[in-house]
């Protein structure tokens, strides 16, 4: 294939121009994805469901203490009448039976101070989990605004230099005669199309050449493009 040394030169920067092209492509659509970001929110939406279950516990509790409170009242609002009646019972029977009944409300509001306490301890607990999650999830919130503008910094930088390469890439293939581009294109489509002679390796697949080969690759004339003959990929020198 006839080309010269800058035509040859310019090929390769072609091929490097759509290789650049391709890697950033591939960042712009690993950034698009934002993995990280996904992870984050995945997190944010969980942190949304402990959230509710905390809050729903804390509620409960809520009513639960009050209506045990309305309870120890009542039970507390008895044993302030039974004591006040006592001295006014004449009747030993009577006293007895009052008696026996404070004995049971005292008991009863025992129980009641412990169940009172049990609760207020697991409520404090549920509302600290409720803090605690309000808190994780002000932190995933600032976390995906920081790393959504970030994101959206580097994909603006990132399509640029699509557009850039894509512009340059179309100035090179303008400088390049068309038979030469159709066929490197066609080589493309196949493998790596073209690489620099590295010593005696071949710069698109890497395998040396053997003696002779290397000879006859020297001594193809300036304006000739020889091709590796293991990758058929044009060799520039």
């Amino acid at each position: 294939m006839k080309a010269t040394h800058g035509q040859q030169q310019l090929l390769l920067k072609y091929y490097e121009l759509q290789l650049e092209e391709r890697r950033t492509v591939k960042a712009v659509k690993e950034l698009s994805e934002r993995t990280a970001l996904r992870e984050l929110e995945a997190e944010l939406l969980q942190s949304s469901e402990v959230l509710l279950n905390a809050q729903e516990r804390y509620e409960k509790l809520e009513v639960e203490i009050a209506r045990v409170l309305t309870d120890l009242e009542l039970v507390e609002a008895r044993i302030a009448r039974d004591e006040a009646r006592i001295p006014t019972l004449g009747n030993a029977r009577e006293v007895d039976s009052v008696k026996s009944e404070l004995e049971a409300l005292n008991k009863r509001k025992e129980l009641l101070e412990t169940a009172e306490l049990e609760l207020l301890e697991t409520r404090d607990a549920a509302g600290f989990e409720v803090q605690e999650t309000k808190n994780l999830r002000a932190e995933l919130n600032a976390k995906i605004a920081e790393l959504e503008a970030l994101a959206n910094v580097e994909l603006t930088k990132l399509q640029s230099k699509v557009s850039t390469f894509q512009v340059e890439q179309a100035a090179t293939a303008g400088q390049l005669p068309a038979d030469l581009l159709a066929a490197y294109e066609r080589k493309a489509s196949r493998s790596v199309p073209i690489g620099r002679l590295v010593d005696r390796s071949c710069g698109a697949c890497g395998i040396g050449l053997t003696a002779s080969v290397f000879d006859e690759v020297k001594a193809t004339p300036a304006d000739e493009l020889p091709t590796c003959n293991n990758c058929e990929a044009f060799l520039v020198r």
